[in-house]
């Protein structure tokens, strides 16, 4: 960790142009902080969370949170890992609130965990008017934060029901004051068990959720469910489940190598898991004091009551039929509040993303002069600068001068590094700026292994990550991070990719036993093994 911060520290801020580089940083001038508004920002130990209501909605949401987080951490081993990214969360009130990201949300949505290039992070509904639902939909979020867990600290390919069942089996958690109960069953869940027509085990151990019909889903969720519930509860059972996965991974036929480590066929495994579900089930207790985190509160600016979530939804990507809308809600929110920091800022990215990316930079330049530090708008610069160069390349004639956006991308990026020196965006940018390099450095790599070690969850990055690796003939790290994509159930054309550029590597070995940026980076990567035992 110490080789690989060095190094990246010295190749960002050797990037920093003169005026940086000679003599002390310019105190920033005095600027008047921005009224503020509704939306408050609580930050914990390994969350922040937004919401528009109350402190008090975000104290129990943060406690719950990580007293969920802990259970997970001591469960799996890893209560004293560094956490090097907090997971934001938007906490909404309802449907309405979640349109404003998700313009064609469906209306039974409670949360969903979206993982594009620019951030991570969760909206939910907390509905707490609703008697009936004893979690307010915090099961959703659950589910959704154990897929996080899991891929911050133990990235692999797994398959579809070990993903999915595992995600099943811990949102059901029932946290006590005093204890934790691991173990109950989902009544949806049970319901489709007890209803539905049941999967081939076969089907259930090769496929996908997104290989299956629609009506078929919800079963392929339930069965997931069990199995993993059954092979969690015995000892004997969740110690042999790594040498099944070692031989999935090695292109064992799934049914085949469960067979061959569980001894049981299809047939037997299908009657064992509907034995297993008609007898009580066998529940993990753990007793423990309940947490009381620290949560540093904020009010945000009053441009987030207008503009906070369109700025999640940009972070997605927008459909070009929308765009003009969108802009034209960004350009009001901002003319609402010219002086507001946070309204100018937010319409800089939507007129990048969305409208004139001239006009867009000079507003940041003009932000920036005000607050040369802030880290947000040094990255959207460097961003920008970087999708100019990116397009100019294309050009055989405009290369020389992609080279020098790219140079100026560069600045903006040891700028932020001085800010935030373990940031993935920084990070993953500055490894973009090397894109005309004819073979990446040795630096290069350890960079944007960094990146992927701090945000495990970003398939862009791992991916363009693993991309760079194959240039330097280091596959054994290239398959490390296609891998998790390409083994996620819900990767789409992403995992697809993925799953290609993983299939290039076939017979490939790389010339060294390690890698200089895994020996350097390896405290930013938790370890494979997902049994936790």
């Amino acid at each position: 960790m110490v080789g690989v911060g060095v190094a990246v520290a010295a190749a960002l801020l050797g990037a920093v142009g003169s005026a940086w580089a000679q003599g002390a940083t310019p105190p920033p001038p005095v600027v008047q902080a921005d009224p503020a508004g509704r939306w408050i920002r609580g930050e914990s130990e390994h969350f922040i969370v937004y919401s528009d209501r109350s402190e008090n909605l975000i104290r129990r949401y943060v406690t719950m949170l990580e007293d969920f987080d802990g259970v997970l951490r001591r469960i799996h081993g890893k209560t004293d890992v560094e956490t090097p990214r907090k997971l934001p969360l938007y906490l909404l009130s309802g449907s309405r609130q979640l349109r404003r990201v998700m313009p064609g949300a469906d209306e039974r949505l409670q949360g969903v965990y979206l993982t594009g290039m620019e951030d991570i992070f969760v909206l939910a509904i907390r509905d707490d008017s609703n008697q009936y639902d004893r979690n307010n939909g915090d099961d959703t979020v659950l589910h959704e934060y154990t897929h996080h867990f899991m891929m911050q600290y133990f990235p692999d390919a797994y398959p579809g029901w070990l993903v999915e069942g595992l995600a099943e089996y811990y949102k059901t958690i029932d946290l006590q004051m005093k204890k934790v109960q691991i173990g109950d069953f989902s009544r949806g869940r049970a319901h489709s068990l007890l209803n539905d027509k049941w999967l081939p085990v076969s089907d259930l151990l090769s496929k996908r959720p997104s290989q299956f019909e629609r009506d078929d889903v919800l079963t392929f969720y339930a069965q997931s469910w069990l199995l993993t519930h059954y092979v969690w509860s015995d000892r004997e059972r969740r110690r042999k489940l790594q040498t099944y996965l070692d031989m999935v991974r090695d292109h064992g036929d799934p049914m085949a190598s469960w067979t061959k480590v569980y001894g049981q066929d299809g047939p037997a495994l299908e009657k064992a898991l509907r034995t297993y579900m008609n007898k009580p089930l066998l529940a993990m207790n753990l007793t423990r004091e309940p947490p009381t985190p620290q949560i540093a509160f904020t009010r945000l600016p009053a441009g987030a009551d207008d503009l906070i979530l369109e700025i999640q939804r940009l972070k997605g990507g927008v459909p070009k039929a929308d765009a003009p809308a969108l802009l034209a809600k960004f350009q009001e929110g901002a003319a609402k509040r010219p002086g507001e920091f946070y309204s100018r800022l937010a319409l800089a990215r939507a007129e990048i993303d969305l409208g004139d990316r001239a006009k867009g930079e000079a507003i940041l330049k003009t932000l920036l002069e005000e607050r040369p530090a802030d880290l947000e708008a040094l990255q959207i610069m460097a961003y920008s600068r970087l999708e100019t160069a990116r397009r100019m390349a294309r050009n055989p004639a405009d290369r020389e001068q992609a080279k020098a956006i790219y140079a100026d991308a560069a600045v903006y990026l040891g700028r932020a590094h001085k800010v935030d020196g373990d940031n993935f965006l920084t990070l993953y940018g500055y490894a973009e700026t090397k894109s005309m390099d004819r073979e990446p450095s040795q630096n290069t790599l350890n960079v944007v292994y960094r990146a992927a070690s701090i945000a495990p969850q970003n398939p862009v990055i791992r991916t363009n990550a693993a991309r760079l690796f194959i240039r330097a003939k280091q596959y054994e790290i290239a398959r490390e991070m296609l891998e998790p994509v390409a083994g996620n159930p819900h990767g789409g054309p992403q995992a697809r990719r993925a799953a290609q550029l993983l299939s290039t590597l076939e017979g490939k070995v790389d010339g060294e036993a390690l890698a200089p940026a895994k020996a350097a980076a390896a405290s930013g990567e938790g370890d494979k093994d997902a049994s936790g035992g």
